[in-house]
């Protein structure tokens, strides 16, 4: 059975803490990732990782699939999982993945690992250093609202701003000029990474997508 020393609570089906006993059949854990995921149009979406399971996953998205679609998720540090969308959520959708049970013993070892490291979320997602910055930069909203936000510290791969509007995390703005996806929300706004700097990922994102879409069609 899959254990951990991080402080974690099993969660109900929205993703939510669950108050009675945990009847999944797997337990699943809060675990924050970025990723991608494709739908059967062959289009690839932004996604947060919000809790998994070996048999499951809740993510965070502002595009929701439909209840049955098939989807192939790439997450930082986890792989490529793939399954079929089970249930849209408020903030997302929820998955079951579907694997063999090798795989499932190499999700739940990794899971565990992950879930062992307090830091992982603030740290390993950061390619480059955040150093704190005062000044103004220029954030443009999907909607088109244009806005002038205190900047609180910048590396080479994303930017921090104070912002009373937060966006849901995976949508496309333009920050200082610059189009970037916002990745995370803190108590005075939004933290942004470069889209520039996302394409290492999506690269293996697509070649994961690839190989899984191949051996479909071959069966």
């Amino acid at each position: 059975m899959l254990r951990s020393s991080a402080p974690s609570q099993p969660h109900g089906p929205d993703g939510s803490e669950h108050k009675g006993p945990d009847r999944r059949r797997y337990p699943r854990f809060a675990l924050s990732l970025p990723g991608r995921f494709m739908r059967p149009d062959k289009l690839d979406y932004s996604c947060r990782l919000k809790d998994i399971s070996v048999g499951g996953a809740a993510f965070i998205t502002p595009t929701q699939p439909a209840v049955g679609e098939k989807v192939i998720v790439y997450l930082m540090h986890l792989g490529g999982l793939e399954g079929a969308v089970v249930r849209r959520t408020s903030d997302g959708f929820a998955m079951s993945i579907t694997a063999t049970q090798r795989k499932r013993d190499n999700l739940a070892s990794r899971i565990q690992l992950l879930m062992g490291r307090a830091d992982i979320a603030e740290t390993d997602e950061r390619i480059s250093p955040r150093t704190p910055s005062t000044g103004l930069a220029t954030l443009m909203l999907p909607d088109g609202t244009v806005l002038e936000c205190a900047m609180l510290d910048v590396s080479g791969t994303g930017l921090s701003v104070v912002t009373p509007i937060k966006p849901p995390v995976g949508s496309e703005v333009i920050l200082a000029n610059e189009r970037a996806v916002i990745v995370r929300h803190h108590d005075e706004g939004i933290a942004v990474e470069f889209v520039n700097q996302r394409l290492e990922a999506e690269d293996a994102f697509k070649r994961i997508a690839g190989a899984i879409i191949r051996k479909d069609e071959s069966r």
